[in-house]
């Protein structure tokens, strides 16, 4: 997956994280506190202070690749919204799992001004997936919405209206989640 990424859209627009082998992958995006100078982080325990996107994972070796500025331009100079990156298995294929994410890292009391937003940004970097070919037309994907610091009530009834799923499912082949935990059950299922 990692060399069909690269040779899309080349090395200097992506950034790798390779080996993940974490129990527990926390991950934070550092750009809005940063003022730009971090972005996407992983660690494998929580940092003090700040609240991320849990992973859990049951011992399986992940990578993830993460879009910079300027990744998706296209023929016009344009780019399209994007999520921040995905997930995916170091030997993955066709019948593993792979996993986009968008984290906002808003205050709580704003997450409902990006609901439409985030969920166009996946629909949008899955679509440039394989319009590229590097996931099959058929293939099903996972994406999950994340916000951080809403960490003590559950958003997806909001985020997440009541058909949106099977629309998800149906029409682009996502399994669309909001939350800011995730599991991975195995190599074809998440939680």
């Amino acid at each position: 997956m990692k060399d069909k990424i690269t040779k899309v859209f080349g090395e200097d627009k992506l950034e790798h994280r390779l080996g993940i082998v974490y129990p527990q992958i926390h991950v934070i995006d550092l750009t809005e506190r940063t003022k730009s100078a971090k972005s996407m982080e992983i660690y494998d325990a929580k940092p003090e202070g700040i609240d991320t996107l849990l992973i859990k994972n049951p011992n399986l070796n992940i990578n993830a690749t993460f879009f910079k500025p300027q990744c998706f331009l296209d023929k016009r100079s344009k780019e399209p919204d994007n999520c921040e990156g995905v997930f995916y298995l170091s030997n993955s294929n066709e019948q593993t799992w792979i996993l986009f994410i968008e984290i906002k890292d808003c205050k709580a009391k704003n997450i409902s001004e990006y609901f439409d937003d985030t969920k166009n940004q996946v629909i949008s970097v899955v679509r440039i997936f394989r319009d590229k070919n590097i996931i099959s037309q058929q293939k099903r994907v996972y994406a999950n919405i994340s916000f951080p610091r809403r960490n003590k009530t559950d958003f997806f009834r909001q985020l997440i209206t009541d058909g949106e799923p099977k629309e998800f499912r149906d029409k682009y082949k996502i399994i669309i989640r909001g939350t800011n935990k995730l599991k991975i059950k195995n190599e074809q299922t998440i939680y």
